[in-house]
């Protein structure tokens, strides 16, 4: 599963994709858990998970045909 990374997450993940298994991944909560284990730094970080373009909640299954991004916070006029 890939998983895009945007703005100043990137200086987290040191890159803007990031490639995991979805071995016992089934929601977005399961993937923030597993992302936390392996990014500490994430805990303490605000950020929003996108799935198939749509803002996602932490229940949303994920599947490997889904699309998923984390997006930092952002504001606009």
């Amino acid at each position: 599963m890939k998983l895009k990374i945007f703005g100043k997450l990137t200086d987290i993940f040191k890159t803007n994709e990031y490639n995991f298994s979805l071995e016992s991944i089934k929601s977005v909560a399961d993937m923030k858990l597993m992302l936390q284990k392996e990014f500490p730094q994430l805990k303490e970080t605000t950020y929003l998970v996108a799935v198939d373009g749509t803002k996602a909640e932490n229940t949303q299954a994920i599947s490997n045909a889904s699309e998923i991004a984390l997006l930092p916070p952002y504001s606009g006029g």
